[in-house]
């Protein structure tokens, strides 16, 4: 049943404001010079593609292309100093698709890959919208997309010229076609897993939904990159992933924003211990909830699968090594609550004083993940106070699980408004 047509005030004005934020932010974005740090990493690899060489190896060696280099656009490269230094973090499909770029001079090839990432955002806005059953021409859809381009995580991955936003449109995409497409859907998996720390979840939702021919697509994916660049650059393959685990060791003791790097970081030791009680905790709370409130017939629906998305990547936000950009994915959390913890909602088994603490608490955390409080509060503080939201909203997806009201673990409407 469709909810009723009315005005929801405070959403409204949320809107409103977000909508503010948002422009204010893509405005600074296009107008600010340089940028573009970590997509330098995969335009100057990229080079080492076109002329044959393996652009993992040129990287960890600090080559340098071979000059003249001819460029698409006209300009002609005889001298080419190093902006930064790259380490290109993604796997094979990401680094030969973004290697097309490096056939446009630097100027061009970011401008080029920013304007991509300006319409990612709105891939992941509506896929996100989509996945939780609703229109994205409606208000539910432009506050979700008004949240997305508010977040400091987008401003920084538009600004550095990251991966976040292709692996995790690929991510959502595969997950929206997986139902009827499992082949298409487990290209697009395989493409989201060249940022594998990020996007493993969507494996694992493939992996409970027993899309099993999709997960083997992506498989093949990866492997059929990592045979490309082998055969590109003379080598073997598995000397490409030697080079996988050397530059992902490289980037591991770069500061981040998961736990052991914020919250733990003055624990030393412990901090590890503290970690794997939380995952072992995580996962002696999720098999309890699957032994005595996951429903007994086989389809879940699409609240179950949603949730345990959401538990299983703020869980991978926390625990591994991520910087600020990756906490993109936390519109995913933002998304259920807006869409469904409202008054008219009944998706869940919630009080009028647990909706509101949980929209207070969804307000709170997206304050600290969209404004730039470490000027007021100082960096420390502010990424422990980041880390700690990501925390709590870990603990409020697992409770929402448990509150799941018994007709919505059957199909979500996708015509809801």
């Amino acid at each position: 049943m469709k909810r009723k047509n009315f005005v929801d005030i405070p959403m409204v004005v949320a809107s409103g404001l977000l909508s503010i934020v948002a422009i204010i932010s893509l405005t600074r974005i296009l107008t600010k010079p340089g940028g573009g740090i970590d997509f330098y990493s995969y335009w100057l690899p990229g080079h080492f593609v076109w002329q044959r060489m393996d652009p993992y190896a040129a990287a960890l060696e600090k080559r340098i292309p071979q000059l003249p280099i001819y460029y698409l656009d006209g300009p002609i490269a005889t001298d080419l100093t190093p902006l930064y230094e790259p380490m290109p973090a993604n796997t094979a499909p990401v680094v030969l698709l973004l290697s097309l770029l490096s056939r446009v001079s630097w100027d061009k090839a970011f401008q080029i890959w920013k304007l991509i990432n300006l319409g990612l955002v709105g891939v992941v806005a509506w896929s996100t919208v989509n996945l939780f059953g609703y229109k994205f021409l409606s208000r539910h859809g432009f506050i979700v997309l008004f949240i997305l381009c508010s977040l400091i995580a987008t401003r920084e991955t538009l600004e550095t010229g990251q991966t976040t936003l292709l692996t995790l449109a690929c991510m959502m995409g595969a997950i929206i076609l997986g139902s009827n497409r499992q082949s298409i859907s487990g290209i697009f998996l395989g493409i989201a897993l060249s940022k594998y720390s990020l996007t493993f979840p969507g494996a694992l939702y493939f992996l409970y939904k027993r899309w099993y021919r999709g997960l083997v697509v992506s498989g093949v994916v990866q492997c059929l990159g990592i045979l490309v660049i082998a055969l590109i650059g003379r080598t073997t393959p598995m000397n490409v992933v030697d080079e996988y685990v050397q530059i992902m060791l490289k980037h591991v003791e770069l500061p981040g924003m998961h736990l052991s790097a914020t919250l733990l970081a003055s624990l030393g030791p412990y901090a590890s211990a503290i970690q794997w009680f939380l995952t072992l905790s995580l996962v002696l709370t999720l098999m309890y909830w699957y032994y005595t409130h996951r429903p007994l017939d086989q389809d879940d629906g699409l609240a179950v699968p949603i949730l345990l998305l959401i538990i299983t990547m703020q869980w991978n936000l926390l625990i591994f090594y991520h910087r600020r950009y990756d906490h993109v994915a936390e519109i995913l959390f933002l998304a259920v609550i807006v869409l469904w913890t409202g008054q008219l909602s009944d998706r869940f088994r919630l009080s009028i004083k647990e909706r509101f603490a949980l929209q207070g608490f969804a307000v709170l955390a997206a304050t600290v993940w969209i404004l730039p409080l470490y000027y007021l509060l100082g960096t420390s503080l502010y990424t422990k106070l980041f880390s700690l939201c990501s925390l709590i909203a870990l603990v409020v997806s697992v409770f929402l699980l448990f509150r799941i009201a018994p007709g919505h673990t059957m199909r979500i409407n996708s015509e809801t408004e």
